[in-house]
């Protein structure tokens, strides 16, 4: 297992909330991602790499960047 991270946008902070958890792959990661998301914006991370910042377009679509 791979370890992962997201950060997440505050709705009443400056500092960002980091989960952390693990997954077989960075597309398996987006999933669990997702999940902790709650409909906020977030970057996902493995280890010093960003993967991508992910952003609630629709109620089931998210655009990744």
């Amino acid at each position: 297992m791979r370890a992962f991270h997201i950060l997440l946008e505050d709705d009443g902070s400056d500092t960002p909330i980091r989960v952390d958890f693990h997954a077989e792959t960075p597309d398996n990661a987006l999933i669990v991602a997702q999940g902790h998301a709650g409909g906020r914006s977030m970057e996902l991370w493995e280890g010093a790499v960003l993967v991508g910042s992910l952003d609630k377009a629709a109620p089931q679509l998210w655009r990744l960047t």
